[in-house]
């Protein structure tokens, strides 16, 4: 059966996987009800919207794909925050249908050769587009030049640590992860602090050639487009490019 021209803006998707990220933070992996595959661009989001109680209130919120463009699945990283869509969210199970919209965004989306140097900056789950935009750039064997600053408060709550390990290594992009609760932890020997002037000017001292990339916070992206600016690099949608975290 196909989607009708009245739902064609929100497909139903079934909840096929749950897996405790942080202690905090649940990925989520949806697929289509129809067996679609979405055709979207790394860095853009979806509205996930419920109605599974039957009433007629649909509870929508925003979420970044963390998924690679082309997959068969939709993943997202989602912080449990208590609010009306994550409280029900927290319990949701497996088998579970979601609606989900096409995907919006374009203007935070990567672009292969849109810049050949870029820099992204995250905080906690604003990481999940630039994960996206990671596997892309992988999958499709663009070679540019990628800096990745990415603030989390302890080990625990980085998401998926293991992965940007090996995109550093693998040179998709040089992976700088720094906590902003580091010594709390004796055995971590990475950047500590949030990221700041010193940081990006040792990592990215050429950043007036680059193309900036923010998710975080409001006040994350604020704060990061003032350090920005203040290093010489224009406040336009041209320069700095900012996405603010998921819904909740």
């Amino acid at each position: 059966m196909l989607p009708t021209q009245q739902n064609a803006i929100k497909r139903p998707y079934r909840l096929i996987d749950i897996i405790q990220e942080t202690p905090t933070v649940k990925t989520l992996k949806f697929k289509s009800e129809f067996g679609e595959i979405m055709d979207f661009k790394p860095g853009q989001f979806v509205q996930i919207g419920y109605s599974g109680d039957g009433s007629k209130i649909d509870i929508q919120r925003p979420y970044s794909i963390g998924s690679a463009p082309g997959s068969e699945t939709l993943e997202f990283y989602i912080e449990m925050v208590g609010g009306k869509l994550t409280s029900i969210l927290d319990k949701a199970k497996i088998g579970e249908i979601y609606n989900i919209s096409q995907p919006n965004g374009k203007n935070f989306e990567y672009s292969q050769g849109y810049n050949k140097k870029s820099l992204f900056i995250a905080a906690a789950t604003g990481i999940a587009p630039f994960l996206s935009m990671l596997k892309y750039i992988e999958r499709n064997n663009i070679h540019e030049d990628i800096i990745l600053l990415y603030s989390a408060r302890t080990r625990a709550d980085i998401i998926r640590g293991q992965e940007l390990i090996e995109f550093n290594m693998r040179g998709i992009a040089k992976v700088i992860i720094t906590l902003t609760r580091a010594a709390e932890d004796a055995e971590w020997k990475g950047e500590s602090g949030r990221v700041d002037m010193d940081k990006i000017r040792r990592y990215a001292p050429d950043i007036t050639e680059r193309v900036a990339y923010l998710c975080g916070s409001n006040k994350f992206n604020s704060d990061m487009t003032n350090l920005l600016t203040s290093l010489g690099l224009p406040n336009d949608k041209e320069h700095i490019k900012r996405d603010v975290w998921g819904g909740h």
